[in-house]
């Protein structure tokens, strides 16, 4: 069964040399997400919107399907992705679906 988004972001995954990675991301991607405003880390799903592989020091723009329940998000808010523990990129809130709100 295939999850609805919650919102859609933009993007920016950090270089190889920034973040160590240097293997290409495809649509379906999952990594961990932290805001700002909790002290909690969320499994999410990425689906990339009009490309199906992104490497590292691209933007792309997204839908993201949170895996846990979360509330209070808005279109602005920042947060960063992580892979295990580390930093991978940073992204910001473009819109946010009905469904997570």
């Amino acid at each position: 069964m295939e999850r609805k988004p919650d919102f859609k972001a933009q993007i920016t995954y950090f270089s190889s040399y920034k973040s160590g990675l240097t293997s290409p991301f495809s649509s379906g991607f999952r990594c961990v997400l932290r805001f700002p405003f909790v002290n909690k880390d969320f499994f999410c799903i990425q689906n990339y919107i009009d490309t199906e592989l992104v490497f590292p020091g691209e933007n792309v723009t997204t839908n993201i399907s949170v895996l846990d329940n979360i509330k209070d998000l808005y279109n602005g808010l920042d947060f960063e992705l992580f892979l295990n523990t580390v930093k991978i990129g940073e992204g910001v809130i473009t819109e946010v679906y009905l469904s997570s709100t």
